[in-house]
């Protein structure tokens, strides 16, 4: 599969996921899949204390048990959603060592702008349902992207490389991979 189809699959699995994403969803889905989750990393600790408060406020599973969601057409990059870990037991202190010690990702403004210009190329086709014009418009990323209020429940981190030997030891020990 080509990495153009893979973004695509990527794409149309988030829609599935969040029928009501915007815009900002979708660069938001582009940047994390380019620089990872680098820009929680950089305060360690408030990445820990982040990651219990939330996981302590996740009340059921709405997810459907989906726990990896790739988001990177190189099948590295992926989203780990936080309700259905708590779901399956997994302890929250052991999911803070693994996420918060992992290593950075490093990202590229180069990897970002060629995968935002094929989401657009994929608006543009009418391959995705979002204004080409409008996705243009925001290929600038001066901060990181937040989710917007159509979004619906969002509760994950991103693991910044499923490839990496003791992440992927750990996400196997837990049956994730």
């Amino acid at each position: 599969m080509s990495d153009k189809a893979d973004l695509l699959g990527i794409v149309e699995e988030e829609i599935r996921r969040h029928p009501g994403m915007g815009s900002e969803d979708l660069r938001k889905l582009i940047a994390q899949s380019a620089f990872g989750g680098d820009h929680l990393l950089a305060d360690r600790g408030r990445f820990r204390s982040d990651l219990r408060r939330e996981w302590n406020a996740i009340s059921g599973d709405p997810t459907g048990g989906a726990v990896i969601q790739l988001i990177d057409p190189e099948g590295r990059t992926a989203r780990l959603h936080l309700a259905p870990c708590k779901a399956r037991g997994i302890d929250v202190d052991g999911l803070a060592d693994l996420l918060s010690l992992q290593p950075l990702k490093s990202g590229s403004r180069a990897a970002y702008l060629a995968r935002w210009s094929e989401v657009v190329a994929m608006a543009a086709q009418g391959r995705i349902p979002f204004d080409p014009d409008a996705l243009s418009d925001l290929a600038k990323l001066e901060e990181f992207p937040h989710h917007g209020g159509k979004y619906g429940f969002a509760s994950y981190r991103i693991v910044n490389d499923l490839t990496e030997v003791a992440v992927a030891a750990r996400l196997r020990s837990w049956g994730f991979l």
